[in-house]
């Protein structure tokens, strides 16, 4: 799917991850409850604000994925 369509699961609390990470452990998600922002997952367990980059932005690569319980 296109970033625009994985933006709106996004919102919507669903995580979402892209093929070319090729890590279903790393994905983006919305912080609920605020702050309300988007943080990204990497594969070690860290977390931090997502800022996309022009790759994501035009990738069509996006996917949904488990939210890992931590």
């Amino acid at each position: 799917m296109n970033f625009s369509q994985a933006l709106d699961r996004i919102k919507w609390g669903m995580p979402m991850t892209r093929t070319s990470w090729s890590d279903p452990t790393v994905y983006v998600y919305r912080l609920i409850p605020p702050p309300d922002q988007i943080d990204k997952r990497e594969a070690d367990g860290t977390h931090h604000i997502w800022e996309p980059t022009q790759d994501d932005v035009f990738a069509t690569d996006w996917e949904d994925t488990s939210r890992i319980e931590e």
